[in-house]
């Protein structure tokens, strides 16, 4: 006679809430969902081109939306998406030429300076923009 198991004697494989969050484990989410915001964020950088090549009227429109409150709010986030994922490639370029870098401490230390380099290039950018226009 062969035995079967239940599933109460079977071992429960790790979930989500057994981990602590971590900066680390933050930073590899956000990674790959700046990515994605990027990918789909294109369509609109498409939309704004379409419509230049469309003529005045159809510029005129896509612009005013792209210029009102939530527009610039999309703008800014896909900014800070854009820029993200950049220090975020860049600190993996390094652990790749430095792999001492992917040591605990180091790797925390990266991730809070990909947040606060993030913010702070974001801010800059929209800073030196607002001041050329």
């Amino acid at each position: 006679m062969i035995e079967t198991t239940t599933t109460k004697d079977r071992p429960r494989s790790p979930h989500l809430s057994v981990y602590r969050w971590s900066i680390t484990m933050a930073i590899s989410i956000a990674h790959r969902i700046t990515g994605i915001v990027l990918y789909f964020g294109m369509c609109f950088l498409a939309l704004w081109l379409v419509s230049i090549a469309c003529g005045a009227d159809a510029f005129k429109m896509v612009n005013q939306i792209y210029r009102s409150f939530p527009g610039l709010c999309l703008l800014f986030f896909y900014t800070l998406a854009g820029v993200h994922h950049m220090v975020g490639c860049i600190r993996h370029i390094v652990w790749n030429m430095n792999p001492r870098c992917l040591a605990k401490e180091k790797a925390t230390s990266t991730a809070w300076a990909t947040v606060f380099i993030s913010l702070i290039v974001t801010i800059a950018i929209w800073i030196i923009g607002y001041g050329v226009v």
